[in-house]
């Protein structure tokens, strides 16, 4: 990984990011004594899912308005155990004409990153095709843009 890497900037915590707070629960260990990778997209997903609800709330964007994920990294760093308070916390990485791209980072109590990740979200209208970003939606992902 280079300095150049959109994600370099979530190895390590930054409290203006969005966030959430999750647990690790026992059913996310697997055989290996660590949380199976698979449960990592859950996180992530909980997140992404928290940041539409404010956005939808903040900006009033319309219900009809799709996000659907197009595309999904997830760099495993170390490994997260139980028990464990996890952060997970993302910002925009890239912002589009239809589609934008959001880092993440997910932190136990060492506050160093135990995973980095990224999604791309292409907006869909109501027929489920790609349509441009609302104004609003694209003013607030570029204002944060890392």
């Amino acid at each position: 990984m280079t300095e150049t890497d959109p994600l370099a900037p979530f190895r390590a915590q930054d409290p203006t990011r969005f966030a959430v707070q999750a647990a690790v629960r026992y059913e996310d260990v697997d055989p290996n004594r660590h949380v199976n990778h698979a449960k990592y997209l859950t996180y992530l997903e909980e997140c992404r899912l928290a940041l539409r609800r404010f956005l939808n709330a903040e900006l009033r964007l319309s219900d009809t308005l799709g996000w659907a994920v197009g595309a999904l990294s997830i760099q495993y760093r170390r490994a997260l155990l139980y028990p464990a308070a996890i952060r997970i916390e993302t910002a925009p990485v890239a912002v589009g004409r239809t589609s934008f791209t959001l880092g993440y980072g997910i932190y136990d109590d060492t506050q160093v990153a135990a995973a980095l990740a990224s999604t791309r979200s292409v907006c869909l209208d109501e027929k489920g095709r790609p349509t441009p970003l609302p104004d609003a939606l694209r003013d607030w992902l570029t204002s944060r843009q890392t």
